[in-house]
């Protein structure tokens, strides 16, 4: 998909008291484990209305060497849960806890091809005399991802062929939907995205401004090209010029669609270009 982007798991908190390598190396058996376990973000948005599914990729490494046939590599999707937790007013000991599961989690044969279905079982596999593998996922292009944005926690499971790498690198979570998402270099509201240093906070409303401005999609491989070949600078000058002309336009002032806005509300703050 042309702006998959991955965005860090905020439900995945890992605390160690030692120094050391964040992967074991294990000799026992074949191993398998994820590399790279940030939330990957993708949408449709920018796809023809007749595209009805896509494939993301989860990167496998393995470990114990290779072998000369397919092996299959087995996923299967977990609940994501948070925790609100009580404490003892006197020590602050936690002495409760209550699970709550994350809302819109995706539904195996609605919103992606299930992963027991043989016909992504016989692609789901790391090829012969190789080490790594890029592991398909189909996503579907449901109705209901135009207005909510639906998620899918993956966990690998031991097979046959393989044991599992380290714990920390077993599970992550795809998020997609068919509306405007933020792209991995504008995926936080501060200086650790490149692109809000370019362009400040994100909004969606910002979001279609620059589309419908620019005339192309906006999304991390647009981003990167741009990077790349040292446009941004201009682009941001073509945005705060358009902005300025479409807010001072009598016509667009009078419907209403003056100032642009973060959002649909009309009490939204307006947009801004730095």
């Amino acid at each position: 998909m042309k702006n998959i982007i991955c965005i860090c798991a905020t439900a995945l908190v890992i605390v160690s008291g030692c120094k050391k390598s964040p992967y074991l190396s294990y000799s026992d058996i074949a191993r398998v484990q994820m590399s790279d376990t940030t939330t990957q973000t993708a949408t449709f948005v920018f796809e023809n209305k007749s595209v009805v599914q896509d494939t993301v990729y989860i990167d496998i490494n393995t470990i114990g060497g290779i072998t000369p046939y397919d092996r299959p590599v087995k996923l299967m999707q977990v609940p994501e849960v948070t925790y609100t937790y009580k404490r003892d007013p006197v020590t602050n000991q936690i002495i409760d806890s209550i699970g709550t599961e994350l809302p819109f989690k995706a539904q195996p044969g609605v919103h992606y091809v299930d992963f027991n279905d043989k016909a992504v079982q016989g692609i789901m596999v790391v090829k012969a005399n190789e080490a790594t593998a890029k592991i398909p996922v189909i996503l579907l292009r449901d109705a209901s991802l135009a207005t909510n944005t639906y998620r899918l926690r993956i966990q690998l499971v031991a097979n046959d062929q393989f044991g599992l790498g380290e714990k920390a690198a077993r599970e992550k979570t795809l998020t997609f939907s068919d509306h405007l998402e933020r792209f991995k270099s504008w995926q936080t509201d501060n200086g650790f995205s490149p692109a809000y240093n370019w362009f400040n906070k994100y909004s969606t409303g910002k979001h279609q401004f620059m589309i419908d401005v620019l005339k192309q999609n906006i999304d991390e491989a647009w981003y990167q090209a741009a990077n790349s070949n040292g446009s941004l600078r201009q682009f941001v000058t073509v945005l705060k010029e358009a902005l300025a002309a479409f807010n001072s336009d009598p016509a667009n002032i009078a419907s209403g669609k003056a100032p642009v806005r973060e959002n649909a509300s009309p009490t939204s703050p307006a947009i801004t270009f730095p």
